[in-house]
């Protein structure tokens, strides 16, 4: 009896995680590729994360699907758009996990680092992406002795790497920006940085 619930609720879960994909497909909703995701999750399982940040919910997909790896991962996300934060609400009460998820209506900028956990073992950027250096700056100090920090959308639709041949003048702002990040990650005095063209590009930053 106990195997029949187990595998209806398995079920269950994978079908309100196939409708979060969809409508963020059918609604243009930038979520971590399939590739990153998987990378993501199997960093979880090495690493052995369990308290997890992340900066930028978007509609829950990938903090829903990094607190399904055990019931035992607890995960604070910040997210400032106010359409996106009620949308991650609903999909995780969906999904039973508002008991390991918490969601902060704020500017990641701006929150007070008082109202989250002091050590995270695993942080996730995935935010506002000429605001990067700043995101690092701000919570890596929240960052555990052995944590990592994963940051997505660093090749930026293979932008990155034509940046010449851009016309509108904000993208191509935006594109130097994330090229600035990843050359300040490189050169970081604290952190040792691995390039990964995984997804749309990521990298894993550990503490030296």
């Amino acid at each position: 009896m106990q195997s029949s619930l187990s595998k209806f609720n398995i079920l269950e879960e994978e079908v309100n995680i196939d409708k979060i994909k969809s409508y963020a497909d059918l609604n243009g909703v930038p979520i971590i590729s399939d590739q990153g995701l998987m990378f993501l999750l199997q960093m979880i399982r090495v690493n052995e994360s369990i308290n997890i940040l992340e900066i930028g919910t978007a509609i829950g997909y990938s903090a829903i699907n990094m607190a399904n790896i055990s019931k035992s991962i607890l995960i604070d996300t910040i997210e400032r758009d106010s359409k996106m934060y009620d949308l991650a609400i609903q999909n995780i009460n969906d999904c039973n996990l508002q008991d390991r998820i918490k969601v902060y209506y704020a500017d990641a900028l701006n929150i007070d680092l008082s109202l989250l956990k002091s050590s995270y073992d695993l942080i996730f950027i995935d935010a506002a992406k000429a605001q990067y250096i700043n995101f690092f700056e701000k919570f890596s100090k929240l960052l555990s002795p052995k944590g990592i920090i994963i940051s997505d959308n660093l090749m930026f639709h293979g932008l990155v790497e034509g940046e010449s041949h851009i016309e509108s003048r904000n993208l191509r702002a935006l594109v130097r920006k994330i090229h600035n990040y990843n050359l300040w990650l490189s050169n970081h005095s604290d952190f040792v940085t691995l390039f990964l063209e995984i997804g749309d590009g990521m990298a894993l930053s550990k503490k030296k």
